[in-house]
């Protein structure tokens, strides 16, 4: 009887244990949970729903309500929005849960926009997209965002020439196509000729449309691809202003200008030349000597002679000295006045050209911006400026912008809004046509430089300035001469650009939008073209143009 009583014990707890498996198992399998997902706003309408471990889940409906039935023992739920931080929610044995998310900045960095709307992770978009991090192109010391893509993007050619204030060449799907080549640019939401006028401290995200899918909806525009940028808007929640301050100084260094013959060694290949021609011409500097008009008779073995003085009243190659308080009384260097009478003194130690029209610049940006919003609102106001030197001498950028950005909530499906930017740039000393991309088609300063021989000083001995009016130097052009001539030379620009907008939420996921936007840009340039007399080709007219 002991052991049937105790067989008999042994068989109910299993029976027992067997029975709370088999409850728990059935408690799991009937789990039905219902909730609701919103924010500080209200409900959150297609927000993820998913059972931590599993396939299984659902999303919101338009109230933020969800129902899941679930069957694991210790269920998780993981909820997620675009833009929300992502949390789990430990159920227990709930069967109704209310969820409140909050927002997350850092995961919209990498909306792609696009045309009609917004993809919230890149790697979703089936388009050929890139984005750019808005901190990325603030890190870039330059005067316009167009500058700054360069070297971002994979398959995105930017061509600048480095002036301050320049117009660049962008190129997104190469450089064959038929009717100009320029990509179309869009700042939030408005199609746009340039985009000069903004400020790298207002873009919120800058994102480029390479190929036809990604760019169809802007149509024949979007044939060389779409460069899409949006500004700074605030956040919808209650929150302090908030006070923003980024600031850039700095310098570039023109550095080591190419290596260049010295006085000795301009003379020495100018015999080289005449010795070789001789050669060619089966003959010798012996037989048919040559004379320069700054080192004399070369032969084979006289190579010539440097001067003392390489113009004085129009002769060459002077040696010996010169009375020069004699020979100021007969100086003039005004053509209107009579024939041109310098004193030019030759430089036997060498010029540094190069050195003479550049300099260390200087670059500062700063920008301040005040941000903020309530339950039905958001704003973001910024102020900003930047002045930036050339390395050459007399070249400089400068901006200031103004940007007011506001969204309001008119009901929970309407919001109304603005993007309003006012800017003024002026552009001093800038060289070439087009914006400024014309000067590498110029006789432009740089390459003046490398062309003036360096026997030839920067001023003459009475301060006027020196040049190739000094007989056997060919015809460049003094380039301190040229820098200061375009020192009184400026373009400035005017602008305003904008839009107002209205959107209202049809259903979830679909969202109607009407703007209407605008620009406007108001030109005035100025510059002279100064009566040259030191030249061997002299501009011999006094020009002014606005």
């Amino acid at each position: 009887m002991r052991y049937k009583t105790i067989l008999n014990a042994k068989l109910l707890a299993v029976f027992l244990f067997l029975l709370a498996l088999s409850s728990t198992s059935l408690s799991a399998q009937s789990r039905h949970l219902t909730g609701n997902i919103s924010d500080e706003k209200g409900s959150i309408p297609g927000a993820s729903v998913v059972l931590k471990g599993t396939t299984v889940g659902t999303v919101t409906d338009d109230s933020g309500n969800f129902a899941l039935d679930i069957n694991a023992p210790n269920p998780v739920l993981v909820i997620s929005f675009v833009g929300y931080s992502t949390q789990q929610i430990v159920v227990g044995d709930q069967t109704a849960i209310n969820v409140l998310l909050s927002s997350d900045a850092s995961a919209l960095q990498e909306v792609v926009v696009t045309g009609y709307g917004s993809d919230a992770n890149r790697r979703q978009s089936n388009g050929a997209v890139s984005t750019i991090k808005a901190r990325d192109l603030k890190a870039i010391p330059s005067g316009d965002v167009e500058q700054q893509l360069q070297g971002r993007v994979s398959g995105v050619t930017v061509i600048t020439n480095g002036q301050p204030g320049t117009t660049s060449i962008i190129r997104v799907r190469g450089f064959g196509a038929f009717g100009g080549n320029e990509p179309l640019y869009v700042v939030d939401g408005v199609p746009v000729g340039s985009t000069n006028f903004l400020a790298p401290d207002d873009i919120e995200t800058t994102t480029i449309l390479k190929d036809a899918a990604a760019a169809s909806i802007y149509g024949a525009r979007a044939a060389n691809g779409v460069i899409v940028y949006t500004t700074k808007r605030g956040t919808k929640k209650s929150k302090r202003l908030e006070v923003s301050y980024d600031g850039l100084y700095g310098a570039t260094d023109p550095g080591k200008g190419p290596d260049v013959m010295n006085t000795a060694d301009f003379m020495q290949w100018t015999w080289q030349a005449q010795h070789n021609n001789a050669v060619a011409n089966g003959t010798t500097l012996d037989a048919t000597p040559y004379t320069h008009p700054q080192f004399g008779k070369f032969t084979e073995s006289n190579k010539g002679t440097i001067p003392d003085y390489i113009n004085v009243g129009g002769s060459a190659g002077v040696t010996g000295s010169v009375d020069l308080t004699a020979l100021q009384s007969k100086y003039n260097i005004d053509p209107t006045k009579g024939s041109i009478f310098q004193v030019v003194k030759a430089n036997k130690a060498g010029t540094d050209w190069y050195g003479a029209i550049t300099r260390t610049a200087p670059l500062q940006r700063h920008n301040l911006g005040f941000s903020g919003g309530s339950e039905n609102s958001r704003f973001y106001i910024a102020l900003g400026t930047q002045n930036q030197a050339g390395i050459l001498k007399n070249n400089s950028f400068t901006r200031y912008d103004f940007r007011a950005n506001s969204e309001f909530d008119v009901t929970s499906k309407l919001r109304i809004g603005q993007n309003l930017q006012f800017t003024y740039r002026s552009v001093i000393g800038q060289g070439g046509g087009n914006g400024g991309r014309g000067v590498a088609s110029d006789e432009n300063d740089f390459n003046q430089s490398y062309r003036m021989p360096s026997i030839i000083p920067v001023y003459d001995e009475y301060g006027g300035y020196a040049g190739t009016a000094a007989k056997g130097f060919n015809n460049p052009r003094n380039p301190v001469a040229n820098r200061d001539g375009q020192s009184n030379d400026f373009n400035y620009n005017g602008n305003a650009f904008g839009n107002i907008y209205a959107e209202y939420d049809l259903v979830p996921g679909l969202i109607l939008r009407s703007s209407a936007g605008g620009q406007y840009n108001n030109y005035y340039y100025k510059f002279y073209s100064r009566l040259q007399y030191e030249n061997s080709e002299n501009n011999s007219s006094f020009g002014f143009g606005e």
